[in-house]
């Protein structure tokens, strides 16, 4: 893993898409860059391929939280399914289970962050990544550069989660529902705001409070901008083709959070 180059100066957008299989859980931010600051411009619930394909016009990155491509040995396995050539040793051991269910980024991650992604192979979250394929393919049909690694590209894989673990943020819990977890994120949240000086939230904490799909999206526009500045890790070598096939998170470097640029 590497960090990327060097931060790109003047004045951007960033959108952010916490993608779910239905437009009500799916939530996207919209966070305007200029010199030294940023304002978190829109936050809004219920956004469908239309409002992300409308936002992403004249938008530096935008930050998609969901897989964007599936395990190389899982698209194998389908092939050879398919044609009725699978091997009988596939998956007859863990290692052979978790080569299926996870991709490498997933693993880099799990190593980064000690937290697994949800399998885009065996965990709900292939529902959302079969609406994110077709999204994709939207986005791409506007004519700007769609790649799965989030390199020289419109669009970049993130994961609030492991973003806030790597921020070392108060973050247990604050995706679950119910009174307790509510305050739970009231306080990241808060936290968050005490962290990001540089960012204008206007009357969006209330909203981010209230729902976890809204924050992911505010969160997953934050890495945008991580990733438009040159701030995430990239993938490097041998991992660069398997990116571009299975899709690569992109994680912020610890002190973006606070300084997202220069001093």
């Amino acid at each position: 893993m590497a960090v990327g180059a060097a931060a790109r100066p003047g004045s951007f957008r960033t959108v952010g898409v916490d993608l779910a299989s239905q437009d009500k859980q799916t939530a996207i931010a919209e966070i305007s860059w200029v010199g030294s600051g940023a304002e978190l411009v829109a936050l809004r619930l219920g956004a469908s391929d239309d409002d992300i394909v409308a936002a992403a016009t004249d938008t530096a990155v935008l930050g998609i939280d969901c897989p964007v491509g599936w395990p190389r040995p899982f698209t194998d396995f389908l092939i050879a399914a398919r044609a009725g050539e699978v091997s009988p040793a596939v998956a007859v051991d863990a290692a052979g289970k978790q080569a299926l269910a996870f991709r490498r980024t997933d693993a880099v991650v799990h190593g980064a962050t000690g937290r697994w992604p949800l399998s885009v192979s065996a965990d709900r979250i292939a529902y959302p990544a079969m609406r994110c394929a077709g999204l994709l393919a939207r986005l791409a049909a506007t004519g700007r550069p769609v790649r799965r690694s989030g390199i020289d590209s419109l669009i970049a894989e993130v994961y609030p989660a492991a973003a806030l673990r790597i921020w070392a943020l108060p973050a247990a819990g604050y995706k679950t529902a119910g009174s307790a977890n509510s305050g739970s994120r009231a306080s990241l949240v808060e936290a968050l705001i005490n962290r990001t000086g540089w960012l204008t939230w206007g009357d969006w904490p209330r909203l981010c409070a209230a729902s976890p799909d809204a924050l992911d999206a505010v969160v997953c526009a934050i890495v945008a901008g991580a990733v438009h500045l040159g701030r995430t890790t990239r993938p490097t070598g041998d991992e660069l083709a398997l990116a571009e096939e299975e899709g690569w998170i992109h994680l912020p470097d610890r002190d973006f959070l606070t300084q997202p640029r220069p001093a």
